[in-house]
C-alpha cells in the first residue's frame, strides 16, 4: 500500500472511531435522561412483566395476543440479571376471561421489593443499548455507500432524531423491531452486492428471524429477500443459489425456535392451553390448525401470528386534526410524517432523492434505502390502526442512511451548498435540544411546534402517560396539594406521590376519590388525549377545558387549568 493511501486510511479510521464514540455517547446520555425523567407509558408494565416471566420462568404464554416474545426480551434483560424481583407465576394470562395480567403488571412494577423507578430504568436500558447497536449499523451502511463524511452525517441525524431518542428510552416493542429490521436489511443488501457469501446469508437469516420473533410486521423482510435471491440466481450457479436459499430459510426458522427455547409450548408448571377457539376467520383457523398439528413453529408464536391476522381489519379509536374514526384514514401516516419529522431531515431526504436521479449509480444506491422505507410506509398506511407515528419507526434508519449522500452533493457553488447544509443542520440541532426531554411530544414548525401538537394528533404521538413525574414536580413547585385528574395512561398516579380526585380517564386501574359530581373549581390536570375525548363516549366531555387557555403544559401532554 502506498504511504499516502495508508495515511488516508489511518485518518479515516480515526475519524470513524471519534464520530462513533462522540455521537453514540450523546445518544446514550440523552436516551438515559429521558428514561430517568419520564413515568411509565401505557404499554410498558405489560411488556416488562411478559418479558420477565419468560426469562425467569419460561412463560411465553402470558401475553401472546399480536406480540411474539422477542420484543419483550431486551426490556426484561437487565432487570432479570441485576434484580431479584417478586413475581407471582399464577398471574392469569391476558387472553383468559379472568385475566389479571394488566393489574398485576402494575403491581409487579411498583409494588415490588425494589423501587419501581429503578426497575423501569433498567428495563428501558435494554432498548437504549439496542439503540447503540442500531446506530453502529446506520454508520456502517452510510460508510459503504457514501464514505466517511456521509456515515458521520447519517449518525449525526440518527443520534439526535427525537423519535429515536423517545422510543429507545421506553420499554416497548417498536424499537427492537426497527433495530432487527434494519440490520437484517443491511445484510440482505450486502448479499445483493457481494454475492451469496455464507456468512452474510447466515447473518441475514438470523436477524430476519429476530425481527419476525419481535413483531409480525417483519414479514416484509421476506418480501425484500425475494429480489435479492432472484438477482443472485441470475448471476451465480444454480446449485449454489439453492444451497444459500436453504441456509437463509433454515436460519430464520432456527432463530425463531431458539428465541422460544426450542420448545413447542412452555414447560412452566403454570402453563395452560392457549384459547384457540377465540381466533376467528375460517381460513385462519384451518391453516393454523394444520401448523399446530405439525408443530411447525412454537405454539405461542403461532397463536400471536394467528391473532394478528384475525384482528388485522379491526380498528381503534383514533384522532386526526379534530376528526374521530375507528377505521382510520388513508392519509394518517402522511400527516404524521409531515408534522413529526424535523423539517431539515425531510429536506435532506428530498435533496438526496432528487440528486440521485441525475446519476445511474447514485440512483441504485438510493433505491436500496428509499425502497424499504417506502414499502414500510405503504404497508403501515394500509392498516386501520391509526394511533401513533411510532408504527413508521422502522422506516427512519433507512432515511438516516439515505441522507448520508447530502454532504457529497456537488453543485456549481460548493460554498453555498455547504452553508445551506450547515444552516439546516443547526436548525435540526436546535429543534432536537429544545424539545429535550419531551421528545415523544415532538412536532415540527409546520404546525407551530409541540405546543400545538394536541390539535393534530394525540395518543402515543404526544400523550402516552409519560408525564406523571412532571406533574408531581409542578405540584410541589407550586404548593398544589391535590388536583382533579383526567389521565391517559396505564398507571396509578399515587405511585408518583400525586394526591388527586378522579375524573373520567383511560385507564387508571383503581381510581381514588371518584365523586359523582365534579365541582368546576380548583386545580385540574387533563391529559391531551382525554382533552380531545378520543376514548370517551361523550367526546365533548372536556370541551369547556378544550376551549380554555391552560395555565401550564407538562411535557406538552398534561394540561393544567385553574378554575
Amino acid at each position: 500500500m502506498e504511504p499516502r493511501l495508508f495515511l488516508r486510511n489511518l485518518k479515516n479510521r480515526k475519524i470513524k472511531a471519534v464520530a462513533l464514540v462522540a455521537f453514540l455517547s450523546l445518544y446514550f446520555i440523552l436516551s438515559c435522561s429521558i428514561a430517568l425523567k419520564k413515568s411509565n407509558t401505557f404499554d410498558e408494565p405489560g411488556h416488562i412483566l411478559a418479558g420477565y416471566a419468560y426469562l425467569k420462568e419460561g412463560m411465553d404464554f402470558l401475553a401472546t395476543l399480536d406480540h411474539p416474545i422477542m420484543g419483550r426480551v431486551p426490556m426484561a434483560f437487565f432487570p432479570a440479571i441485576f434484580l431479584d424481583l417478586d413475581f407471582n407465576p399464577e398471574v392469569r394470562p391476558l387472553m383468559s376471561d379472568d385475566s389479571d395480567f394488566y393489574p398485576h403488571s402494575l403491581k409487579f412494577l411498583f409494588e415490588n421489593k425494589v423501587d419501581g423507578q429503578r426497575i423501569l430504568f433498567l428495563s428501558r436500558l435494554g432498548n437504549i443499548m439496542l439503540g447503540v447497536v442500531l446506530g453502529v449499523y446506520v454508520f456502517l451502511w452510510g460508510d459503504r455507500l457514501w464514505g466517511v463524511k456521509g456515515a458521520v452525517f447519517s449518525l449525526f441525524a440518527y443520534s439526535l432524531y427525537p423519535d429515536i431518542l423517545a422510543h429507545s428510552g421506553i420499554s416497548t416493542t417498536d424499537f427492537p423491531l426497527a433495530t432487527f429490521f434494519f440490520i437484517a436489511a443491511y445484510y440482505l443488501w450486502r448479499t445483493l452486492n457481494e454475492g451469496l457469501k455464507t456468512r452474510l446469508v447466515v447473518l441475514a437469516g438470523v436477524f430476519t428471524g429476530l425481527g419476525l420473533a419481535t413483531k409480525h410486521t417483519a414479514i416484509l423482510l421476506l418480501v425484500f429477500s425475494i429480489p435479492v435471491f432472484i438477482y443472485s440466481f441470475r448471476r451465480q450457479r444454480k446449485s449454489n443459489f439453492f444451497l444459500k436459499a436453504v441456509i437463509f430459510a433454515a436460519f430464520i426458522y432456527l432463530t425463531i425456535w431458539a428465541v422460544y427455547g426450542f420448545r413447542y409450548s412452555s414447560e412452566s408448571l403454570f402453563y395452560e392451553g392457549l384459547l384457540w377457539d377465540r381466533i376467528s376467520g375460517p381460513w385462519v383457523v384451518n391453516v393454523f390448525a394444520v401448523l399446530r398439528s405439525l408443530k411447525a413453529l412454537p405454539e405461542a408464536y403461532l397463536y400471536s401470528f394467528a391473532s394478528a391476522i384475525a384482528s388485522a381489519g379491526a380498528g381503534r379509536a383514533s384522532f386526526l386534526m379534530g376528526e374521530y374514526s375507528i377505521e382510520g384514514w388513508w392519509y394518517y401516516f402522511i400527516v404524521t410524517f409531515l408534522i413529526k419529522t424535523p423539517v431539515p431531515i425531510t429536506l435532506f431526504m428530498i435533496a438526496a432523492i432528487a440528486y440521485s436521479l441525475k446519476e445511474r449509480a447514485l440512483f441504485f444506491k438510493t433505491a436500496a434505502l428509499f425502497a424499504p422505507a417506502l414499502i414500510i410506509f405503504i404497508f403501515v398506511s394500509m392498516q386501520t390502526v391509526n394511533i401513533g407515528h411510532r408504527y413508521l419507526l422502522s422506516a427512519y434508519p433507512f432515511i438516516f442512511a439515505l441522507i448520508g449522500m447530502v454532504p457529497g452533493i456537488k453543485t456549481k457553488s460548493l460554498t453555498t451548498a455547504r452553508i445551506v447544509i450547515a444552516g439546516f443542520s443547526l436548525w435540526f440541532v436546535y429543534g432536537a435540544f429544545s424539545i429535550h426531554p419531551h421528545e415523544l411530544a415532538y412536532f415540527n414548525e409546520f404546525i407551530g411546534g409541540p405546543a400545538n401538537g394536541y390539535k393534530y394528533l394525540v395518543d402515543s404521538n404526544i400523550d402516552w402517560g409519560q408525564d406523571l413525574t412532571g406533574l408531581k414536580e409542578y405540584m410541589d413547585k407550586n404548593n398544589i396539594k391535590t388536583v382533579k385528574l383526567a389521565y391517559f395512561g396505564f398507571s396509578d398516579p399515587s405511585y408518583y406521590g400525586i394526591d388527586y380526585e378522579y375524573l373520567p380517564s383511560y385507564a387508571i386501574n383503581e381510581p381514588k376519590n371518584a365523586k359523582p359530581r365534579i365541582e368546576l373549581e380548583g386545580w385540574f390536570a387533563i391529559s391531551a388525549t382525554m382533552l380531545q375525548g378520543v376514548y370517551l363516549i361523550d367526546r365533548d366531555f372536556y370541551r369547556v377545558f378544550r376551549e380554555s387557555e391552560p395555565v401550564e403544559k407538562i411535557g406538552y401532554s398534561i394540561f393544567i387549568f385553574r378554575l
